[in-house]
């Protein structure tokens, strides 16, 4: 008697969810490349050559949600590096009401923070780690340096470069 073998084969990937996949990627992609690319341009700024509004600090409260626990935090960070993000990418502007760096697309009343972590597609552990200047990095998990108040371009740079790597992992 001949033994038939069933063989199970999964089915092959619909056009929508490659289509999926390849937004995914695509949009992380998109992400990474900005970042790097805001990276490489906040790099001039150095303790040699430092922005002119070196010293000028701006406050956010954020607020993350776990387990239905809502975790309060405060992030100080140099108000200048948003600043740059104009002279960074044709997509941002300054918004003529409140004259806050905004991108097209982004609701205003939101402010420049939620802008920033929209358009580079942060988690608030990864805002925190890039731009709080009083030491909230989290260098375990996302790679570089702590920053302080005295910390220039060069080292929020420095800790992009590391959470990029940290991402193509």
């Amino acid at each position: 008697m001949p033994t038939i073998m069933a063989w199970s084969f999964a089915a092959p990937p619909s056009l929508s969810q490659l289509q999926l996949t390849f937004k995914k990627y695509y949009m992380k992609s998109i992400y990474n490349e900005r970042l790097a690319k805001f990276g490489e341009h906040i790099s001039q700024f150095t303790k040699d050559n430092p922005h002119y509004e070196m010293g000028l600090t701006n406050q956010v409260e954020l607020v993350a949600l776990e387990e239905r626990v809502r975790i309060h935090y405060k992030v100080l960070y140099h108000e200048w590096i948003f600043e740059e993000l104009p002279v960074c990418f044709d997509e941002w502007y300054y918004d003529e009401q409140t004259g806050n760096p905004l991108y097209e697309g982004c609701d205003p009343k939101e402010g420049t923070v939620a802008a920033v972590i929209d358009f580079f597609n942060l988690s608030l552990d990864e805002f925190g780690h890039l731009f709080d200047i009083e030491g909230f990095q989290l260098c375990n998990r996302f790679g570089g340096a702590p920053l302080t108040i005295n910390s220039h371009g060069i080292d929020v740079a420095q800790n992009i470069s590391e959470l990029l790597k940290r991402r193509k992992e």
